[in-house]
């Protein structure tokens, strides 16, 4: 059985399947025709599709295969979203596809697809259903997986999940989360000259270096204790950006990051932490600071032993005949919305 169905797997569909979705632009928050190409696709397959609309301009679709009954569900799910950056016309160079959305991750939609198949075509008996999900509000900061934490309410999801993401040859079992701080750092009034600003003036720039030191601080605190399979949580400063003239003092100064923390680490303990730095350094400059804080994904861990753990390493080992390493992921992924 195992040899009948790796024969069925045809390679050169599954490169024109992902060459055909990378094709399709689909930033986040605007992949109807993405979606509308993969609805026709998995039809063609032989499965139930349904496209839900919720988010009209980012519909998702569901396709199930169905078992018997009496089984669990099998779910395979992947987004259709890419960050919004172009890219080259695709293209397959040395057995690669290159183009924006081939490996995060319409390659994954396409291997979901194309297993879906084998197993219809083969006649596979199956007990329990296999589910495909695949959906488009993914990439922050234009998606926090909106459309899928809505599924995954109303009780649409397998019993278990495979992510088609990250990587073929590794399999994440520990995820880190990620939050978006943006810290506006103030002065009351507009900007003025420097030699005509009166003493004691708050300087934006210097509360924002202030609030930038504390969260260094606390990133070289955090780097000493590192998370099995992930490594430390951490900050990290993106935007700095104050001022619009050499000699002006400016009313306002912005920093923008991301603090990334564990499985065991609250979004609640992220924001007190940030907001206590916020508290110190407005006491310590007499700035206001206007602090939003988003919470893109929460951290995750999957056990080793948990039955779908087990059972990919099984299947990898059987195929690959090598066994398939368990790893952190630092990148954000969806399994949070699961767990």
């Amino acid at each position: 059985m195992r040899e009948e169905l790796l024969g069925r797997v045809d390679a050169e569909r599954l490169q024109r399947t992902t060459l055909d979705l990378v094709r399709i632009r689909s930033y986040t928050g605007d992949t109807r025709e993405v979606a509308a190409f993969y609805a026709r696709h998995l039809e063609q397959i032989g499965l139930e599709v349904e496209v839900v609309r919720e988010f009209p301009n980012a519909p998702s679709v569901m396709a199930r295969l169905r078992g018997s009954g009496g089984g669990p569900t099998l779910e395979f799910n992947g987004h259709l979203d890419t960050v919004p950056v172009d890219h080259p016309a695709p293209c397959v160079k040395d057995g690669r596809i290159y183009g924006r959305g081939s490996a995060d991750m319409k390659g994954g939609l396409a291997a979901m697809a194309e297993a879906a198949r084998v197993i219809a075509e083969s006649g596979v008996p199956l007990k329990g259903d296999l589910l495909l999900v695949a959906h488009g509000l993914h990439e922050a900061p234009d998606g926090h997986g909106e459309d899928l934490t809505d599924i995954v309410r109303r009780g649409i999801k397998g019993d278990a999940v495979i992510i088609t993401e990250i990587s073929a040859d590794v399999l994440p079992v520990v995820g880190l989360g990620l939050s978006i701080f943006d810290a506006t750092v103030r002065r009351p009034g507009e900007p003025s000259h420097e030699l005509l600003t009166p003493p004691g003036t708050p300087h934006p720039i210097r509360g924002a270096v202030g609030l930038v030191n504390l969260m260094e601080a606390r990133h070289a605190e955090l780097a000493r204790t590192p998370l099995p399979y992930v490594g430390a949580e951490s900050f990290f400063l993106g935007i700095m950006h104050g001022g619009d003239f050499f000699n002006r003092w400016t009313n306002a100064c912005r920093v923008v990051g991301t603090r990334r923390y564990g499985p065991d680490t609250a979004f609640a303990d992220v924001e007190a932490e940030l907001r206590g730095m916020v508290r110190r350094v407005e006491a310590e400059t007499g700035c206001s600071i206007d602090l939003a804080l988003t919470r893109v994904r929460d951290g995750f861990r999957v056990a080793e032993t948990e039955p779908i753990v087990v059972a990919l390493r099984e299947a990898y080992r059987t195929v690959a005949g090598r066994d398939l390493p368990l790893v952190g992921s630092r990148m954000v992924g969806d399994a949070p919305i699961f767990i």
